[in-house]
Parts: structure tokens; sequence; C-alpha cells
């Protein structure tokens, strides 16, 4: 809380653009031992320190500052003794507090402010943490007593603060308003600009939570445009990138994360900086700033790295994650398979890990490495299991058979398939589209492989689409069935069971779909030498839908085959011609720049 003698820088420049903003703060994160010259400096370095969780340096910088240059003056003596007594209390060491709030209580009596050291004589440490509950009431008594006509008191803003944590988190928001913006309004008219920051960062918290998000970006604004620290400041830039995002003006609130990310660094708050730049991810990657993103979470790790929070493992997680929606598959897998190592062994985060596991295997499944995906998704299975997540098993062999079936290995494929089925088939706790998900991939892959218990699968996920499905998927088992029947050697039944799912698929209004079906059943009556029906087909397919080049051309060597088998060579010759230019044009397609 900086008053006119601080020593310390308060802003970091915020001119130049964002990247190299974060490529500054991962090249050169900042150091938390810094040094002040004053008495003054000192307070705002422990208050910095203790906002950041770190104790033991708040407490070296309040001693070190009862040493320095203006510790003599009442006001930084009774600050700094305030936070070494409060910084030992949050470490719960009573017995280290005790003597340094003996000596503020005696220094009050010494400068003739006889009845604020009573007050905190009578409650002691109370005044420097949540309160209980018991408490709690001990404070409103006092509140109650210091309401005296006697006109405003910095003991009763301090009694109001305290007792306004306690209602905050027992009655909510809104009933704790009142006491602290009492405390904000007697601070104010004292002239405490120190005090008055905290106090008015409490407000703006306490707004935000009750829904009131215009009121605490005022209170934001006041706080920033008066003497602050580092970390309220950082606190405060926070707020407003909250509010900014939720009312979806995005540049104000990347602007303010950045700003929380660089105060929160420069001050060692490693907690705030590393929430203020997953904002700050977030935001980017929604605006499609790949590059600022990916800077933003690596920053994000980086801050929770060096304060050793659990938290850096989802942030990781995230920020592989991000690598993967960019398609830089290489750099995805190095961040994702050092979250997985590092997760390996001891008392692991099983969840993380699993979803570690399955980006990796995304990433190696991208640069052609598809066995070494199958091997992470099933360890991926085993750690969501060990996790108790089984929704989150069943995709993860429900994945790997997917890829397994994709290769040809039918038996991996199966194990999987009856693997990710068992574990969705939860009774009442089943997710119904998963279960449907293993039903058709199992009874799909059976079929294809002449076992007709496949259609079993297929029966009962149809059942499920009757129950939770929609449309469309009730026409894409249709068509698997069609194409199941088909492998069975039961072709009459797949040409009715793809023309179905035609009409499906069309009601549905996927077109594409409907006629990838009907080509499929032109080409089932191909081989069964009905080549006038097919011929029909192919043609009705690439006439009457909407259809992509691709399937045109697909339709055209159909019919061309057809007519050709009913000896109609010249009109075949003409569907060739017909083919040989439209492959021609998609060839000339792909040869052209993509446009970006």
């Amino acid at each position: 809380m900086r008053g006119e003698s601080v020593d310390l820088p308060v802003e970091i420049p915020g001119s130049a653009p964002l990247t190299t903003r974060l490529k500054s703060l991962l090249q050169h994160p900042a150091s938390v031992y810094e040094e002040a010259q004053t008495a003054r400096g000192w307070v705002d370095l422990a208050y910095e320190a203790a906002y950041g969780e770190r104790y033991a340096a708040a407490a070296e910088a309040a001693e070190r500052g009862l040493q320095s240059p203006g510790a003599n003056d009442p006001e930084n003596r009774l600050m700094l003794l305030r936070i070494l007594s409060g910084v030992h209390e949050m470490r719960g060491e009573s017995e280290l507090s005790a003597p340094f709030l003996t000596q503020r209580i005696e220094l009050l009596r010494q400068l003739g402010r006889t009845r604020q050291a009573e007050v905190e004589a009578q409650l002691g440490t109370m005044l420097l943490r949540e309160p209980d509950r018991v408490e709690a009431e001990i404070l409103k008594r006092m509140a109650e007593e210091l309401d005296d006509g006697t006109g405003p008191s910095v003991h009763r803003a301090d009694v109001l603060s305290s007792l306004a944590v306690r209602t905050l988190h027992d009655e909510g928001p809104e009933a704790a308003l009142s006491l602290i913006s009492e405390a904000c309004e007697i601070l104010e008219s004292l002239d405490r600009p120190q005090a008055l920051a905290g106090a008015r960062m409490f407000l703006a918290h306490a707004q935000l939570l009750s829904d009131d998000p215009e009121a605490a970006l005022s209170t934001a604004d006041q706080v920033l445009s008066a003497p602050a620290n580092r970390a309220v400041r950082g606190a405060m830039a926070m707020l407003r990138a909250t509010v900014h995002h939720q009312a979806e003006r995005p540049a104000e609130a990347v602007e303010d994360a950045m700003t929380s990310v660089e105060l929160y660094s420069a001050c060692g708050v490693r907690k705030g900086a590393a929430s203020a730049a997953a904002l700050l991810a977030g935001i980017s990657s929604s605006l499609s700033e790949s590059e600022t993103a990916v800077l933003a979470w690596r920053v994000a790790v980086q801050q929770a790295e060096l304060g050793e929070f659990s938290e850096s493992r989802m942030l990781s997680l995230a920020l592989g994650q991000q690598l993967l929606d960019m398609d830089n598959y290489a750099e995805a897998e190095k961040v994702l398979e050092a979250l997985s190592l590092r997760l390996t062994g001891g008392e692991s985060d099983f969840s993380t890990r699993g979803r570690a596991l399955m980006g990796l295997g995304h990433a190696v499944t991208q640069q052609k490495r598809p066995l070494e995906a199958m091997s992470h998704w099933e360890e991926a299975a085993a750690q969501f299991i060990s996790a108790e997540e089984v929704d989150e098993a069943a995709r993860a062999h429900l994945a790997a058979g997917a890829l397994a079936a994709s290769l040809d290995r039918v038996e991996a494929a199966r194990k999987h398939y009856e693997h990710g089925l068992r574990l969705a088939d939860q009774g009442e706790d089943t997710d119904p589209l998963m279960l449907l998900q293993a039903l058709h991939s199992l009874g799909h892959l059976l079929c294809r492989h002449e076992e007709e218990s496949g259609l079993t699968y297929l029966d009962r996920a149809m059942d499920i689409v009757d129950e939770h499905g929609t449309d469309w998927q009730r026409a894409d088992i249709t068509d698997t069935r069609a194409r199941s029947l088909t492998a069975l050697g039961r072709g009459n039944e797949a040409v009715a069971a793809a023309l179905e799912a035609a009409d499906m698929f069309a009601a549905s209004g996927d077109e594409e779909a409907a006629a990838d079906a009907e080509i499929f059943a032109a080409t089932v009556l191909m081989q069964m030498n009905q080549s006038q029906e097919a011929e029909t087909l192919f043609r009705m397919a690439a006439e009457s839908r909407e259809i992509s080049d691709a399937l045109l051309a697909t339709s055209l060597e159909g019919r061309a085959e057809a007519l050709t088998a009913l000896g109609k060579h010249d009109e075949a010759a003409r569907r060739t011609a017909e083919l040989e230019a439209l492959r021609e044009q998609l060839a000339n397609e792909e040869d052209l720049p993509q446009s970006e």
C-alpha cells in the first residue's frame, strides 16, 4: 500500500505487443528477492510477499523494515508490526505473533491512541485472520460499542472489515457489502490511503460476487487511481479483466489480464500471475490468437511452477491442448509427454495423467505413429479407472478401438471395444450416447468380419437411439446395418437398409450422406449383377441431390461401369469422359494455393 515516499516501481510499461511482453516474462521471470531503501518500501514488499503466500519472505521483509530509514515513523512501524504479527498468525505460529502484537499495542498507547490499543488488546488475533463464528459475535458487539457518536475511527473500520470477512463466508457477499462499504467510508474520511486500498479491494470482489460487475469495476478503478502496492493493483487488474471478459469486451479484458500478469509476476504473487495468464490464454484462444494463447499458457505454467503450485499440472494440460488445436503436434507431444512422466509414480494425479495421455495419443497419431497412440490410450484408460472416472476410461478404450480397427488389427479393436462397452454399460449411471457409440462400433466391427452377433449390438444401439438419439443417428445406425449385412452376404437386405438410410438422411437434411447411402446400395446391386437397377441409383444420387464433387466422381464411375455391363458403350464413354474432366478439375483445385 504505497505512500508518497515509496521507492519501488508501481507500474510496468505495457505498450509493447502482447507476444513481446509474454516472451519477456518467459525469458526473464521477475525475481522476488527485491531490496527497499526505506521502511515504507519494505512495508510494500512485506505485504506483497504475504499476499503471494510467501510468509517467510514477508516476515523477513517486515523485520528489515524495522531496521531501515523511516522505521521510527509511527505509521510505518505500526504497519510493519501488524504484518509481522499477522504473518506468524497465518502460519499458525501464535507464540511468535504475540510479541509483535504486544509491541504494536504499546506503541499505540505511547501515541495516545488508547482506545485503539484497548480494542486491539481485547480482540487480539481476531483482526489478523478470518474469525470463527464465536469471534464474529464478539466483533459484532465491539462494532456496536464503537458506534458511540464520537466519530469515525480506524479501529471501528478494522472491526467492520474482519466482521465482513466472516459474514461473507457465512451469509454471502450481499450481507458483507454494508460492512465493508462503511469501513471504506471511514478510512477515506480519515485519509488512510494504504488501508483504504485493501478495503476497497475487498469491496470490489464482494460487489463482483454480488452480481454487480459495474460497481466492482468502478471500485477497482478507484483503487488503481490511488496509492496501492503491486499485489493490490494486480488483483484489481484481474478483476477488471474478469468483468470485461464476462461483458464480452475482449480487447479490454486482454489488456487488463496482461497487466495483471505483469504486476503479479513482478511482486511474486505466483498463483495470481498463473490465473491471470490462464484467463489471457483462454480469451486469446477464443479470438483465434493462437500464438498469444500458447505464450500465455506457457507463462501460466511457469508462474505456477515457480510458486510450486499443483495447478501447474492442469495448466500444462491446457497448454498441450492448445498446441493440439493449433496442429502443432510435435510441440504438443513434448509438453504432454513431460507432464505424463512427471505424474508417473508416487501419489499420481490419475485424472490429469489420463488426460495428458489422451492428448499425447492424438499428437502421435497425427505424426503417423498409431501404435504408440493405442498404447497411450490404453494406459490412459487405466489411469481413469484409478481415478474412478469410468466414462473417461470407456472413451479411451473406444478411441483405441477405432484406431486399431482403422489399422485392421481386428483382435485389438475387438478387445478395446468390448472393454469400452463394459465400462459404458453402467446401469442407472450409463451415459446413453457413449453406450450407443460402444454398441455401434463393436457391432460394425464384428459384422465387417463376418460375425453375425454384431447385428445384435446394432439392434441394441437402435433401441437406444429410439429413446435417446436423433433422426440422423437413427439413419447412421441403419446405414451401418446395411454395410454390415453386405459383409454377411445378405445383399437384398443390405440394399433395402441402405435405401431406408438414404431416406432418413435426406429427412434429416444430410443430402451428402443420403447420396452416399444410395451409391452404396447401387454398388451392392452391381455385385449382385443387377446393373440396370444399379445404374438408376447411381444416376439418381448424382442428379437429384446436392453432393460434393468427390461423391459425384464416385457416382459417375459407378454409372460408367453399370452402363458398360448393360452394353451401352457410347453412353458409358460419355460418363467416363465426364469423370476424367471432373478428376482433372479436382486435381487442379488441389494444386491451387490455399487462401489464408
